[in-house]
């Protein structure tokens, strides 16, 4: 008989959460298909979020309400998580997310980091427990998304809003019946 045993420690439970939740939100990307409909330009108003320190709760709620975002006013979690020093296909991907909103998490590789997890009341897409992830380093946010962690779910950036969403949804709808 073999046993095999581990000391469980917090930062293991985290780092083992976060890393299953990246690879089903990144497989859910990659299964979505073509994500470039979907890109949005930054604006200079985008820019200067990001420059922003986002110390307090209510900071971050208003960086999310400035890209259109209802959330509930306390994120459901917070944690600290390290950005991997090397990145595989499941970061890499996350990381053209990040790019397409003007981010990059590879400045930020082997460093701890905050995410604040919020529930997202207004999806265009009106599915239950849609949530919006901010990344901060030194309460500067690197990186964010917004997922929906179900089965067939998908991913997105922080700076696509309700209208972008929809009027791409009309897109491929009117695609698909040609």
């Amino acid at each position: 008989m073999i046993v095999f045993t581990t000391r469980l420690t917090r930062r293991k439970i985290v780092s083992g959460i976060l890393a299953i939740c990246i690879i089903v939100c990144s497989a859910f990307v990659i299964a979505r298909g073509n994500a470039d409909a979907d890109v949005v330009s930054v604006t200079e108003e985008t820019m200067e979020k990001k420059e922003v320190k986002l110390k307090t709760n209510d900071d971050r709620i208003s960086l999310l309400e400035g890209y259109g975002w209802t959330v509930d006013k306390e994120p459901i979690e917070f944690m600290e998580v390290k950005i991997p020093d090397e990145f595989d296909g499941v970061y890499n991907d996350y990381n053209e997310i990040q790019k397409r909103q003007g981010m990059d998490l590879t400045k930020y590789s082997g460093k701890r980091v905050m995410r604040y997890t919020y529930r997202i009341n207004n999806h265009p897409s009106n599915e239950e427990g849609v949530v919006a992830n901010i990344i901060l380093y030194k309460n500067k946010l690197i990186a964010g998304d917004v997922c929906s962690p179900k089965l067939g779910g998908f991913m997105h950036g922080l700076n696509e809003t309700s209208e972008t969403i929809e009027e791409n949804n009309g897109q491929e709808t009117k695609q698909e019946q040609d």
